[in-house]
């Protein structure tokens, strides 16, 4: 289930727009809560990407919200979310 969604849009230096959202996913399994991060383009773009959340990294919604969230500022692009989740886990 979505719980919640972050939208950035921004320039590069090219003056190209660049939108995307970061969505947050919570799922029960075997009574445990776990999270997922998708990341998408919002123009036309079929860039997804749904990629499972550690839990070392996040075991509760405040710590998955958080990387959501500097996920976002960071602007990581849907392309490179699951390399950027992995390196978080060392």
């Amino acid at each position: 289930m979505e719980i919640c969604v972050l939208h950035m849009r921004w320039k590069s230096e090219e003056e190209k727009e660049f939108q995307y959202g970061y969505a947050l996913l919570e799922t029960q399994k075997e009574s445990k809560t776990e999270y997922f991060i998708r990341c998408f383009s919002e123009g036309g773009n079929d860039e997804t990407v749904l990629c499972w959340i550690h839990p070392r990294l996040a075991d509760t919604f405040e710590k998955a919200y958080t990387i959501l969230y500097r996920l976002a500022v960071r602007r990581v692009f849907p392309i490179h979310l699951e390399d950027v989740l992995s390196d978080m886990e060392l």
